[in-house]
């Protein structure tokens, strides 16, 4: 990768010291060049346009405002030049003081560097064919038909309303309302109930003149309002058969659009792909309109999600095992038997089941773990007295913008832009501890995010991390205004990490699955600070257990070693042993005992994972073969089938005296020993 550096002072407003920042590129060895320029946006595009030729760059990484990002757009992808860019005026130059100012400044510059290596190297997300059609489905009152219309031209369009206003001859008009809904874009199944079937109907009135109630009206065709009683008069004097109460029909459409009433409001089935939903009186009505209309016909959608099944715990031999993933806010998730099921045309790649999944089974094809594990490092290796990572979902990005133009001074938080704001873990918020960080702060997260928060304050409360909580959520309702506010007195409150300057203790692979870095991370806690943690939470929602084995109903038939998904559990000759922080509560082992012997405890107990080595929790006494003198069955394997065989009464060609003195014979020895019996038997 060859990077050109272009740094720009916005004609000298941006309160940096941008040759400080400069001298400190020459160790980059992707940078083939840095320039610093007072108005890149006009003087410097020649400047620009002459190194991505003479030294061939991949990539130009524009620092200072995004207020330009089209000009230098246009002048990069006329050379295939991927262009990346970096707002210091806002996020550093115009919200703080020089000295941090340029300190966070270098820093996000290093992370973008890193980034921008790391992203050149990662495939380009796969893509998948859909055939979406063109049958649209408008569902509303009121402007509903306006947008209705507006598609009319394009699409085949369905409306359904409860109210016609108006009649258009390019639109079939349903009356009713929705009761459910099956499919995916391209193949949307709609039930709908109605009382009136509008093409049927001749609006010859007899149904009104009919009504003893006045609950049929005419606007631009006849509807049956509330106060019908459901006599049945009007079905007897309609000449075509139009009126069926709670008449059922399915509506077949590629996509749907629903326009509410409420800005806001949420559709009961408004998460899938293809379902946009928006309110009649916002102007981005229009905007989702022509959303619609990009995906009509055959498309190409992102295939957001890389899996690694083979480690999933999801289930096996008929067993239901983790269930982790499956609240995914669009439905792309479903069980499916003892698999769990993944619908790429559903996924719009939140990233929420990769945060959820302790075992890293998906995995965002565009912002892989590594890659978020990169980006926290290099931006906490700035050498600011307190270092706290912001972590900025493309949502809440404009606000940062917001916040800088109006030039609210704020603490110089670290910003770590992030393509969902889903996929953060609770391992991707303690490695910002591990490296340096004295607090975190999530920036608009969603609701799911609060548990992941909880988890980590614990695990650090758990390892003496003074000053109280050091993870902070600011809600999308304290933006803004707020933000600055809030966020300072966060970091006033906050003392140093006492991981600060304390070396890393060990290794941590951020390659591993989920689980293995965290048991890395809070390892490597435990032997930086000293600390034995005592924290135990009962009852615990997070994926942790603690297996506990009845030893005199144990057979030590592997049944439970077999079955776990994890290796948490393992069998040394007469032992089972159990690793608890491999352990990600599935039940697997529990459900697979066939002398329901284990007993799950969800239990989260941070001594516990502190543990390298697994501690046993069965052993049994083991019989040695009457013959070889091997020992090859547990005593209570033993006893267990000896029952077995005295419930059966001696059935077969053996009594069971017989049959019992074969049984102290190992696999090997007991054949010849069953042969010589029959010889003799006969």
């Amino acid at each position: 990768m060859r990077l050109g550096i272009f740094l720009c002072t916005c004609n000298n407003t941006i309160n940096i010291d941008f040759k400080n920042v400069k001298k400190g590129l020459g160790k980059e060895k992707e940078v083939e060049v840095v320039e610093l320029h007072d108005k890149l946006c006009q003087d410097g595009l020649d400047y620009i346009i002459d190194d991505i030729r003479r030294l061939e760059l991949d990539g130009v990484i524009i620092v200072g405002c995004t207020e330009k990002k089209g000009i230098f757009e246009r002048v990069t992808s006329g050379f295939g030049c991927d262009t990346f860019f970096l707002n210091v005026r806002e996020h550093c130059g115009w919200v703080h003081e020089r000295k941090e100012a340029t300190e966070k400044a270098k820093s996000m510059l290093k992370a973008a560097i890193r980034y921008v290596a790391i992203k050149s190297s990662i495939p380009e997300p796969k893509k998948i064919a859909v055939d979406v059609g063109y049958d649209v489905l408008v569902i509303g009152d009121g402007g509903a038909i306006e947008v209705a219309k507006s598609l009319s031209n394009l699409a085949h369009v369905h409306l359904l309303t409860k109210n016609v206003q108006e009649r258009c001859d390019d639109i079939v008009i349903h009356v009713g309302e929705v009761k459910g809904l099956r499919g995916n874009i391209g193949e949307f199944e709609v039930e709908i109930e109605r009382n009136i079937n509008v093409e049927r109907c001749i609006s010859c009135g007899l149904c009104a003149d009919a009504c003893p109630k006045n609950a049929i009206r005419y606007d631009a065709v006849y509807t049956i309002e509330e106060g019908c009683d459901e006599c049945g008069d009007c079905i007897e004097v309609c000449p075509t058969g139009a009126i069926e109460f709670h008449n059922c029909e399915v509506i077949h459409a590629g996509q749907i659009l629903v326009v509410t009433k409420d800005k806001g409001k949420e559709w009961k089935w408004g998460t899938q792909f293809g379902i946009y939903t928006e309110a009649a009186d916002d102007e981005d009505a229009l905007g989702k309109a022509i959303e619609l209309v990009s995906n009509l016909g055959e498309i190409e959608k992102n295939k957001f999600l890389e899996l690694d099944s083979g480690r999933c715990a999801s289930g096996r031999s008929g067993l239901i095992g983790c269930e982790f993933c499956l609240p995914c806010p669009y439905e792309a998730i479903r069980r499916d038997g003892e698999e769990i099921a993944f619908s790429d045309v559903r996924c719009q790649g939140c990233g929420i089941c990769t945060s959820l999944c302790p075992l890293s089974v998906p995995q965002l094809q565009e912002y892989p773990n590594y890659l978020m594990y990169s980006q926290i490092e290099n931006l906490l290796s700035s050498d600011l007295a307190k270092k706290i990572l912001l972590v900025v979902g493309p949502e809440h990005v404009e606000t940062l913008n917001a916040v800088g133009r109006k030039k609210i001074k704020y603490p110089a938080l670290l910003p770590l832009f992030v393509p969902r704001i889903g996929l953060l873990s609770e391992t991707h918020i303690l490695s910002a501890f591990a490296f340096g960080a004295d607090g975190v702060i999530i920036l608009g997260g969603e609701n799911c995010h609060r548990e992941t928060i909880k988890f980590a304050n614990m695990t650090l409360s758990a390892f003496d991390f003074a000053s109280g909580e050091r993870v902070l959520l600011i809600s999308d309702g304290q933006l803004l205004d707020n933000y600055a506010k809030i966020s300072a007195d966060f970091v006033e409150k906050l003392s140093p990490s006492p991981l600060k300057n304390v070396k890393t203790v060990g290794e941590i692979d951020f390659d591993e699955p989920k689980r293995e870095v965290l048991l890395d991370l809070i390892q490597s806690f435990a032997s930086r600070t000293k600390v034995h943690p005592t924290l135990i939470e009962v009852n615990t929602q997070f994926p942790f257990a603690d297996v506990l084995i009845d030893a005199s109903k144990c057979t030590m038939c592997n049944a439970c070693v077999n079955m776990c998904p994890t290796n948490a559990l393992s069998k040394a000759e007469n032992k089972i042993n159990f690793v608890y922080g491999r352990c990600i509560a599935c039940g697997l082992c529990e459900r697979a005992c066939p002398e329901e012997a284990i007993d799950l405890k969800r239990e989260l107990d941070f001594s516990r994972l502190v543990e390298k080595e697994g501690r046993k929790v069965v052993e049994s006494e083991l019989i040695a073969c009457a013959g070889c003198g091997k020992l090859f069955m547990s005593r209570a394997a033993f006893e267990r089938i000896s029952e077995l065989l005295k419930v059966r009464e001696g059935k077969g060609e053996l009594s069971i005296e017989e049959q019992l003195e074969l049984l102290i014979y190992c696999e090997d020895c007991r054949a010849t020993k069953a042969v010589e019996k029959v010889i003799t038997f006969k």
